[in-house]
């Protein structure tokens, strides 16, 4: 019996093998964890997402475990994310400056459709209080998307400017801006 063992053996001898890789590589998960994060930040520089859904659902299978939470998909080619209470705080700050809503509309999840997220590994976050790593969303993000200006706030910046009290420099910076109003600076 031992040398059919010992047989078998040599014959997988010449399955393909592969060596120094990480060794979370071929882990089951069905969600994206802070492994997935730290090695597309090693590969990229960094973890920017979209956001293409943000959801509350009942009973999701994450990684053999039903749960109950907040979930986001994203528009590129990752696992979904469960989004916990930290980093949903995090979220609403980024929209609310983002898209200029209140706190109340900003934390509307239906909100973040489209939301452009850093995502960063943190080797300090618990999980029943033992140190275990995992994701945040980083709130550098808190950096206002340009978006175009309306004429109202557009007008009142030239008066700014012609009075000393505004930076076209800060204006072009800050907002989308039409030829016409670019031929007006």
């Amino acid at each position: 019996m031992t040398t059919h063992i010992f047989t078998n053996f040599k014959k997988n001898k010449s399955m393909n093998k592969e060596h120094e890789i990480d060794c979370m590589k071929y882990r089951k998960s069905t969600h994206i964890a802070g492994i997935d994060v730290e090695t597309i930040v090693t590969e990229l520089g960094q973890c920017v997402l979209t956001i293409k859904d943000a959801y509350y659902a009942r009973g999701i299978d994450v990684s053999g475990n039903k749960t109950d939470g907040y979930f986001l998909e994203f528009e590129e080619d990752v696992k979904p994310m469960v989004v916990n209470s930290i980093n949903r705080k995090t979220i609403a700050a980024i929209v609310k400056l983002q898209k200029s809503l209140t706190s109340a509309e900003s934390r509307n999840i239906g909100n973040w459709i489209g939301v452009v997220i850093e995502l960063s590994f943190d080797e300090s976050v618990k999980m029943m209080g033992k140190q275990v790593g995992g994701i945040r969303v980083k709130p550098t993000q808190l950096i206002k998307q340009k978006q175009p200006i309306s004429p109202e706030r557009f007008a009142k910046a030239l008066d700014a400017i012609k009075a000393g009290k505004f930076d076209k420099e800060q204006l072009i910076k800050d907002y989308v801006l039409t030829d016409e109003q670019i031929a007006q600076l």
